[in-house]
């Protein structure tokens, strides 16, 4: 044959082709954002439910959920697929670090905790559903919105955490008058993110009849040693509950760096699945070139579960 000759490294062309596509696919994986179709068209996102009753889970960090109330949002998802579970995140969990982003690294830390808290929420639902992600407005700022099918819905505010200038805990204490979130540096009052989350929860509870909010205990006295921001974040959630249309309501709250002393009370699947959540997110830091989380520090708190309260009214 008059090119026999090539034959040789057209295959060994094509074996470094395979290889680069390998190592592409093993690196980047299944991605978070919104899967693209052929011109570059978005697939559309799945019809919200109208269900009877509504979960929302409120917390200051992309891993809160996971770490102090993960066995009952994962029992939610696999138990009342005909009801919604909410999660909304106000903070991007960057600890001061918000610009940090390694050399050769497509994503920045605290976009990379936000793609963990996905993963996670997916493996809860046997990944059977795409993360599919949008932009949409709230309060008239832009806000990210990820859907895993039809009943379950994340928001993420990404405004900064623990910062060396701003934080939620300063807005709290009128430190501060302002906050920014990370992606599109929009100004928040305390009362923008009130009005937000008002907003978006008047919004998902259309044709709801009930709906429960588990956010983290907000009391140094039952919770002890917890971070500001946790804190913070519930405090700010409560201030708004009475406004909350929906009639029938109930909050519960849950401990959270204070069981770091308790003994682990999660057992079988749910403390197998708790141990595994966390591998998970942790292998999807390192997947973008970050630390791996699953230490001791962290570790003291996988495999427990504590609820601390739960009422239907508030003074």
């Amino acid at each position: 044959m008059r090119f026999s000759w090539l034959m040789p490294y057209l295959d060994l062309s094509m074996k470094n082709f395979l290889l680069c596509l390998f190592r592409y696919i093993f690196t980047l994986g299944y991605r978070i954002s919104s899967p693209s179709k052929t011109n570059n068209q978005q697939s559309p996102e799945p019809q919200s439910l109208k269900s009877p009753h509504n979960s929302f889970f409120i917390v200051a960090h992309p891993d809160d959920i996971e770490l102090f109330m993960g066995r009952e949002a994962r029992h939610q998802i696999l138990e009342q697929p005909e009801n919604k579970k909410i999660f909304i995140v106000l903070s991007a969990g960057d600890a001061n670090r918000k610009n940090r982003k390694k050399i050769f690294r497509e994503i920045t830390w605290w976009k990379a905790r936000e793609q963990a808290h996905t993963l996670a929420i997916s493996y809860w639902n046997k990944n059977r559903n795409l993360a599919h992600e949008s932009e949409i407005t709230v309060n008239h700022r832009k806000m990210t919105k990820i859907t895993l099918g039809a009943s379950i819905i994340l928001y993420n505010f990404r405004l900064t955490d623990a910062d060396k200038t701003t934080s939620l805990n300063d807005l709290i204490h009128q430190n501060s008058q302002e906050i920014y979130d990370l992606a599109h540096h929009q100004a928040y009052r305390k009362q923008d993110i009130q009005t937000s989350l008002l907003e978006l929860i008047e919004y998902e509870n259309i044709g709801a009849q009930s709906a429960a909010f588990y956010i983290m205990d907000e009391s140094y006295d039952r919770n002890p040693g917890d971070h500001k921001d946790h804190k913070a974040t519930s405090e700010i959630f409560k201030e708004i509950y009475t406004q909350i249309s929906v009639q029938d309501k109930s909050l519960h709250g849950y401990l959270t760096y204070f069981i770091q002393e308790k003994v682990i009370n999660l057992e079988g699947e749910d403390k197998h699945v708790s141990f595994e959540t966390w591998r998970i997110i942790a292998d999807e830091l390192e997947r973008n070139g970050y630390k791996r989380n699953d230490d001791p520090h962290h570790m003291q708190w996988v495999g427990k579960e504590y609820k601390s309260y739960e009422i239907k009214t508030l003074d």
